[in-house]
């Protein structure tokens, strides 16, 4: 009964539009009081208190104030310019150019919405201009835009290591090669779609028409991206070589980001203090989703949810792989209901157990979710990359959108087949 209660509410909590973080401690105040009674509502304080306390937390607001320094800085547009002079004359080589500065943006943007908002209002009119299909070009933005939750460091795997109480060092430094291999899909996928478009009437090959890419000269291109890309392989080499804690490494993210706006001369005092005030909002709705999710992981728990589940599963005696493909298949479906941090903090404390049950490595299980939860980014009805995507440019419709992002869908699954065949992909911590 106590269970029903908590699901129930939550559901209908979420059915009327109040923020998922009330929703979560709404929904997990009404179990605990049920079974427990008033008195044992006092323990919430203290699972709030002992979750945000955590040093390890101090890491979000560090990474969070990083990729506002950087996105106040406008370093997006030059990124693009620059991989654009690298990857442009590839076939398809404008989409390329999106895929690779989407995924290096990512990696210090921190929100797929600000990669989808920043790198789509660059790349998708070049893209159009240059003839390419409004479903390639809005397509290949929107899902290169979610590779930052694979590409380290990563918010959603910062919070799945809180909530599995797993090495978040190792999770970075599993995900980078997961997060390079389908960079490399993605990227041979637009070449051979691109090839074959080429044959068609009308198309306009970009190494031909690309005017400002050979106006760039090769060490300009550097000068404008390297900056950014030292300070990601400055913050997850020092973490990966344990020179420093994902905390530490988030404070040199700051100081390096710091470091460029002021290169740049786009740091001001107007500048600086929009990036604390956005990044405050931003850190205060985290923390709340998280402090009241751990609390409603608690009255699960106090309910014997997870465990129960474990047995359910282990006692219906199912193939692994056949419970791994329903978790997948679950958490896709959910995807299209939440968005991917509040996913990761309410269904990964179910799941676990029965995952680790059935001998699963938690740091490819947990590389494995931060794939599936691209999925939740472009899939309607929340998907708000597909949103951003449309709105950046005059012209495109939803519909175009959603059919761009299909194939890439599709690259992603299998993107989870190959973690699958070969897990050893994670192993590199």
């Amino acid at each position: 009964m106590m269970v029903f209660i908590v699901i129930a509410s939550l559901l209908i909590l979420l059915a009327l539009g109040t923020p998922v973080a009330f929703s979560l401690g709404i929904s997990a105040l009404l179990g605990i009081v049920y079974v427990g009674g008033f008195s044992a509502s006092f323990a919430v304080s203290d699972i709030i208190w002992g979750t945000v306390s955590e040093f390890v937390l101090v890491a979000i607001p560090l990474f969070v104030l990083m990729s506002e320094i950087i996105n106040s800085s406008g370093v997006g547009k030059d990124l693009f310019r620059s991989v654009d002079k690298w990857f442009g004359w590839l076939p398809g080589g404008l989409a390329i150019s999106a895929i690779v500065a989407g995924a290096i943006f990512g990696a210090v943007s921190g929100t797929a919405v600000g990669v989808a908002a920043v790198i789509g209002s660059v790349a998708i009119p070049e893209m159009m201009k240059r003839n390419y299909s409004n479903e390639m070009s809005s397509g290949t933005v929107a899902a290169s835009s979610g590779l930052g939750m694979i590409i380290p460091p990563s918010l959603p795997l910062i919070m799945y290591g809180v909530v599995t109480e797993t090495s978040i060092a190792d999770l970075f430094s599993g995900a980078l090669m997961p997060g390079i291999v389908i960079v490399l899909m993605m990227c041979t996928y637009v070449a051979f779609v691109s090839v074959k478009e080429c044959k068609k009437p009308g198309f306009m090959r970009a190494d031909s028409t690309a005017d400002e890419r050979k106006s760039l000269s090769f060490g300009k291109s550097l000068a404008l991206a390297g900056p950014v890309i030292f300070l990601i392989i400055v913050v997850i080499g020092s973490i990966y070589n344990g020179i420093a804690t994902p905390t530490e490494a988030a404070a040199i993210g700051v100081f390096g980001a710091l470091v460029i706006s002021v290169m740049k001369g786009s740091l001001s005092v107007k500048t600086l203090s929009e990036a604390l005030v956005k990044s405050t909002k931003t850190n205060c709705m985290l923390l709340a989703i998280l402090a009241f999710a751990m609390v409603f992981s608690y009255a699960l728990s106090n309910a014997q949810v997870p465990q129960q589940v474990a047995e359910l599963v282990i006692s219906a005696e199912l193939n692994k792989w056949t419970f791994f493909i329903i978790v997948m298949v679950m958490l896709f479906f959910l995807g299209m209901l939440l968005d991917a941090i509040s996913l990761v903090i309410i269904a990964v404390p179910i799941i676990f157990p029965a995952m680790l049950a059935y001998g699963f490595d938690p740091i490819w299980l947990g590389v494995v979710i931060m794939v599936n939860m691209c999925f939740a980014v472009i899939t309607p009805p929340v998907g708000l990359c597909l949103y951003v995507v449309r709105d950046s440019v005059a012209g495109l419709t939803l519909s175009q959108v959603i059919r761009g992002t299909f194939p890439f869908i599709v690259l992603y699954a299998v993107a989870i087949v190959v973690l699958s065949v070969f897990p050893s992909l994670t192993a590199f911590y």
